[in-house]
């Protein structure tokens, strides 16, 4: 049983929960959940933690992303797509088992030392396994499905028992991970779609990222992205379809006919150059349910969501050219709430009985003055992941005090495997 803990005095609470900002107020948590939130409750044996100077929130929810991938950060960056798509390919053909776990660790440490709680990844799934044991993250993850690198119904096997493995687990999510429509043969989507109802999962699949898939899937077969998709029973209440940069009107609607999720990755999608177009503020109004993410370190350099939530809230005014187009509170709610709700958990508010999956962000330099209206700007337009000093998931202390859980100092590990990667691949 995890020891409690009271943060104590935070300056600001930023609750998301219906608006609500609390001041100088305690939060109690208890067997890796909020107890209770007040003044004067701390109790005997509670672990205190100082929070004064400090904004606790919600942990942030990374709705897309190749965490190992930081294995291939500034990995010929500023190429064109088709030729950087095959300098990562060149280097992926070769990694290793241990390889892949080190870039999990690497990437999963710089999560928790940003303030993420929860990620939704598409990578090697036992090696993320292996990486969330070490850095206490949320993971939801599953075997992934690209059939046209060799036999799908192996993968298609594995997939499975990978679910049936991890069913239940606190940290892992075990869920179906379909690459996109331009890797996989229609019989390995069909496949997807049937284990993802079967089993109950989330269906996790890029979408409509680029203008040359759209295209040459309607050339190939008469259908769009989402279309194609639809067509092979991809698209159910649990489908989370990321980029969704070259999607239709009509596509949208299946979307939300369907009860499906949308994932944003704002910058990712210009580094990459990939152009369209992601309607947020159209897709609001319908009612769909839209998260962020970073995708990978590769093709964003960065797996920070605060810097995240910023790009994206500018990238939407920008689109729409409309300042009011995605405000800071639309964009916490996409990286916090409907981040925890994607992912099925009982997490994304400063409540009693939510999961404490806690972020403890320090009021320096570059933040302040911070008042209580105008908190949640300073968090999405001021904020970055540097500010955060402590990291707390399910009731564990997974990053405090320069500290991973094991008490080790969170950079030297990462300055660590950083060096090891290094010397293998380069």
């Amino acid at each position: 049983m995890k020891e409690p803990t009271v943060f104590k005095n935070p300056r600001y609470i930023l609750t998301m929960d219906s608006g609500k900002i609390l001041e100088n107020t305690d939060v109690r948590v208890e067997n890796g959940v909020i107890e209770s939130i007040g003044k004067g409750i701390t109790q005997i044996g509670d672990e205190v933690i100082d929070s004064s100077g400090s904004i606790l929130m919600p942990g942030l929810v990374n709705s897309h992303t190749h965490a190992a991938m930081v294995m291939l950060r500034g990995l010929n960056d500023d190429a064109p797509l088709q030729e950087w798509l095959r300098s990562m390919w060149d280097v992926e053909g070769k990694l290793t088992y241990n390889q892949e776990l080190m870039g999990a660790e690497m990437g999963f440490l710089e999560m928790i030392r940003t303030g993420t709680t929860s990620c939704l990844d598409q990578y090697g799934a036992k090696q993320a396994v292996q990486a969330s044991r070490k850095t206490g993250i949320r993971v939801a993850n599953g075997v992934p499905l690209i059939s046209v690198w060799g036999g799908a119904e192996e993968r298609l096997v594995n997939a499975r028992e990978f679910i049936k493995d991890f069913k239940g687990d606190d940290r892992i999510i075990p869920i179906v991970n379909l690459h996109s429509i331009y890797t996989n043969d229609e019989e390995t989507m069909v496949k997807c779609g049937e284990m993802s109802k079967e089993e109950d999962v989330l269906l996790h699949v890029h979408c409509s990222e680029t203008r040359k898939e759209v295209f040459d899937n309607r050339r190939e077969k008469g259908r769009l992205g989402v279309e194609e998709l639809d067509h092979h029973g991809c698209v159910w209440e649990k489908s989370v379809l990321v980029h969704m940069g070259w999607a239709s009107s009509w596509e949208f609607n299946i979307v939300k006919e369907k009860g499906a999720s949308l994932v944003h990755c704002p910058n990712s999608n210009q580094k990459l150059a990939t152009g369209g177009f992601f309607p947020f503020k159209d897709l609001k109004e319908m009612g769909v349910r839209i998260g962020l993410g970073t995708d990978g370190a590769a093709s964003n350099n960065s797996l920070d969501m605060f810097r995240e939530m910023k790009s994206m809230a500018l990238v939407q005014k920008g689109q729409y050219w409309d300042p009011m187009a995605a405000g800071a509170e639309d964009v916490l709610n996409c990286a916090i709430n409907s981040g925890n709700n994607i992912l099925g958990l009982k997490g994304g508010k400063i409540a009693n009985g939510m999961n404490a999956d806690i972020t403890l962000l320090e009021i320096g330099p570059g933040l302040g003055p911070v008042r209580s209206e105008n908190l949640p700007s300073a968090v999405v337009y001021s904020a970055t992941g540097d500010m955060v000093r402590t990291t707390m998931i399910g009731g564990d202390l997974v990053f405090h005090n320069g500290k991973m859980m094991d008490g080790r100092k969170l950079t030297e590990r990462y300055l660590e495997l950083s060096e090891k990667i290094n010397s293998e691949l380069y």
